[in-house]
């Protein structure tokens, strides 16, 4: 089921919505005397939407004492910094955040929020991301396109959001499409790289292309001269679809099933919520009954 909000503020919070006023335009909260929280005027129009779903999230989601799995991406890190503002003020307590990268850890970190390193036996209560592309109807998503930085290792990611009990995904609505297009990050040994990339050209002969990302420099097939090595000691093979993908779920089973594919960038979570920022307003999508990838 589908729900409209409008772009409007919780907790007593004041906006100016008229962007000719942006220069001045601030958030602020009534009756308590601190400082601004993050202002919509150092926001361009496409990211003032992705911040009403960063509080949005926070604010309708996240109770007191969670366990809080922290996700990457521009939406994430508004909601970090938000979550961060609501803990100063005393608005939350007892939050602990499990952050799924060494730059998110930073970024809590500044923002005052108490961490804790991912383990096995840790239990999340809650945990937001962003996505590259949804889904549409299923909610499944892909994750971890074109970042250039060997060290946000999208496997420590997909554990954080795997293992938690909620879930909420943000995007934008151009990235909530029926057809999903564009690549798949597949994380494999750097060793054998080459024979795994060729059994993944072999399932998709036709659809798609394989291409080793590089650290710098121009992309080829193979990577160029510096090929990309996360700290795990993956290169990651973008899976470049030339024609839509039917199916993100069935893609997922078919990379799970080749044994040098040590992690791919789809996820299927549920239960899972998706936070749709829009210009009219926030469109949340919720779905359950449908298996973990």
């Amino acid at each position: 089921m589908a729900v409209i909000h409008p772009l409007t503020s919780n907790l007593n919070l004041q906006i100016n919505t008229q962007f000719t006023h942006l220069k001045s335009e601030t958030l602020t909260r009534t009756r308590l005397n601190f400082r601004p929280l993050i202002a919509r005027s150092c926001l361009n129009h496409s990211n003032v939407v992705l911040f009403d779903a960063a509080k949005h999230t926070v604010d309708t989601y996240l109770q007191s004492g969670m366990v809080v799995g922290l996700g990457s991406g521009l939406a994430s890190s508004m909601a970090i910094e938000y979550l961060g503002q609501k803990l100063r003020v005393g608005l939350l307590k007892g939050i602990v955040g499990i952050p799924t990268s060494d730059r998110i850890a930073s970024e809590a970190e500044k923002a005052g929020i108490p961490l804790q390193l991912y383990q096995d036996s840790t239990q999340i209560d809650f945990a937001f991301n962003d996505a590259d592309i949804m889904e549409e109807g299923s909610l499944n998503v892909v994750i971890g396109r074109q970042r250039p930085q060997g060290e946000e290792s999208i496997i420590e990611e997909k554990k954080i959001l795997d293992v938690t009990e909620n879930l909420v995904i943000m995007v934008k609505e151009k990235q909530y499409k029926t057809a999903v297009e564009g690549s798949i990050p597949v994380l494999v040994n750097s060793v054998s790289w080459m024979d795994t990339a060729e059994e993944i050209d072999d399932l998709f002969v036709g659809d798609a292309e394989v291409w080793r990302r590089p650290s710098m420099g121009h992309a080829d097939p193979t990577g160029g001269n510096f090929p990309l090595v996360t700290t795990d000691g993956h290169n990651i093979l973008d899976v470049i679809f030339t024609t839509p993908i039917p199916n993100l779920a069935e893609v997922a089973n078919l990379l799970n099933s080749i044994d040098g594919v040590a992690c791919h960038g789809i996820i299927t979570k549920t239960p899972c919520t998706a936070v749709i920022a829009t210009e009219s307003g926030l469109r949340i999508i919720e779905t359950s009954n449908m298996r973990s990838v």
